[in-house]
């Protein structure tokens, strides 16, 4: 899922050269395994609970609180991370 958001284009080559470049990146600086590290990132960003815009008979609207499914919540999480990290100053994707 990582690789598919981060491919622009289709180039999933490239996606998976900055993926792993970036897991490079983090076994050099946290000496842990990477998939951990990423793992534990989604995790804490997967959001349980979501709004969702209602309207009642009146017509006016309302936000109202739904629980997000696990793979909506990871799909979430990992498009939040990567939205984070492109803000990030720099040219180079796997140090951001």
């Amino acid at each position: 899922m990582v690789v598919n958001r981060i491919m622009k284009d289709g180039k999933k080559s490239l996606a998976y050269q900055i993926l792993y470049r970036a897991m490079k990146k983090i076994q050099q600086k946290a000496e842990t395994n990477p998939l951990l590290v990423l793992r534990q990132a989604i995790r804490r960003v997967t959001p349980n609970i979501g709004v969702k815009t209602r309207r009642n008979k009146k017509g006016s609207t309302r936000k109202v609180p739904i629980e997000i499914g696990s793979k909506q919540g990871r799909a979430l999480a990992i498009r939040w991370l990567l939205e984070a990290s492109q803000k990030r100053p720099g040219r180079n994707m796997a140090f951001k």
